[in-house]
């Protein structure tokens, strides 16, 4: 963890992206650090859903400024089809994009 410096968030209000600056506590390039310092109450975090979905789950983690949340990104499955595509990765990619879909955290 770096000490603080100011930073800017992006946030959708009215369907409006909105810049607001903070000046963070801490700041951390690690999810997990940045989870580890929310959960033992040093603040909040911006994480994606599928980061955090096990600990609002648990109630050790709560969803705040929901009303400013953005758009949910799309996940892409991308690959090269053709002659050459093997029954291997074929397999892969159905099973990721099964499991891709079956996740609530990820709707």
């Amino acid at each position: 963890m770096t000490p603080s410096t100011e930073t800017e968030w992006r946030f959708v209000e009215d369907g409006k992206q909105t810049t607001l600056k903070v000046h963070p506590r801490i700041r951390t390039t690690s999810n997990d650090s940045a989870i580890t310092a929310a959960v033992a109450g040093f603040g909040i975090a911006r994480l994606l859903s599928y980061q955090v979905a096990s600990h609002l789950a648990a109630g050790t983690l709560q969803i705040a400024l929901q009303e400013f949340e953005q758009p949910p990104w799309p996940i892409h499955v991308v690959h090269r089809e053709g002659r050459r595509a093997t029954q291997k990765v074929r397999g892969f990619i159905d099973l990721a994009v099964s499991r891709l879909r079956a996740d609530p955290s990820l709707r």
